[in-house]
């Protein structure tokens, strides 16, 4: 879907007209590529937070900093309360689970904007080919084991 979705854009653009065919084929590409990806990491990797839906994380990450923030302070005004200990103990890995992703995503928006900038619709050569170096990756630890 994404290789589909890079190839639309560049063979569509410039992308003026929201109506047009290569927009609405590159937009539906662009959704199932996201479907794709946030259904395998729900089916692959159950124990961990979703990967592309960010106002949920964001929102949760808002939710668990803050309850750190309170579990700290009762934590510190009580240092030998064993819940106190718990509940800090309990929002610090929350806190922890998340952090990668929000940086991850923080990340990944900067480099694209950067590249979309800089070099324009072929920035999605590099998301493409990490996914391909990816899948050679794994076909080769597979095939390894």
């Amino acid at each position: 879907m994404l290789t589909g979705f890079l190839v639309v854009v560049l063979v569509g653009a410039p992308l003026a007209d929201p109506n047009a065919v290569a927009v609405v084929t590159a937009s539906l590409l662009g959704l199932f590529a996201m479907g794709m990806q946030s259904a395998t990491v729900r089916l692959l990797m159950k124990s961990v937070a979703s990967t592309n839906v960010m106002t949920t994380n964001t929102t949760q990450i808002a939710i668990d900093a803050t309850e750190l923030v309170l579990a700290w302070q009762a934590h510190r005004r009580a240092p030998a309360h064993a819940a106190a200990a718990a509940a800090y103990a309990a929002a610090r890995l929350r806190v922890a689970g998340l952090f990668p992703i929000m940086l991850g995503f923080l990340l990944g928006t900067a480099t694209g904007t950067i590249a979309y900038v800089g070099i324009g619709t072929w920035g999605l050569l590099l998301p493409v080919a990490i996914m391909y170096g990816v899948f050679a990756w794994a076909s080769a630890w597979r095939g390894a084991r």
